[in-house]
């Protein structure tokens, strides 16, 4: 079996949470603020991480008080924080981008 199928074989049970790590909405705006504020590529590392846990955190908050989106996240450990700290670094390294190319963007625009 190749490798690429043993990898979607091993995360088919967690397809929903990716899912659910991808869009939600913390992580979204958490991980692009910093990634476009950050002025370092490495910066990026933290900036994921602190969306991930972010997320992670305001996502269990509502579900205490029962206004959730998420649910099952016990059933997968830590998982979802896992899920939500890649990303955060994801959304952070597309933030950062944007970024960057606008900043490059308006260096190379001709003065009026």
């Amino acid at each position: 079996m190749p490798l690429y199928e043993a990898l979607y074989e091993g995360l088919k049970p967690f397809t929903w949470l990716i899912v659910e790590a991808i869009f939600d909405p913390f992580v979204v705006g958490i991980g692009l603020l910093m990634g476009w504020k950050a002025d370092q590529f490495g910066k990026l590392i933290l900036a994921g991480l602190a969306a991930g846990l972010a997320g992670t955190a305001v996502t269990f908050l509502l579900r205490m008080i029962d206004i959730s989106w998420f649910e099952g996240g016990y059933i997968f450990g830590g998982a979802h924080a896992l899920f939500r700290i890649i990303a955060g670094f994801l959304w952070s390294v597309v933030g950062f981008a944007i970024a960057r190319f606008k900043t490059q963007r308006r260096d190379r625009s001709p003065e009026v």
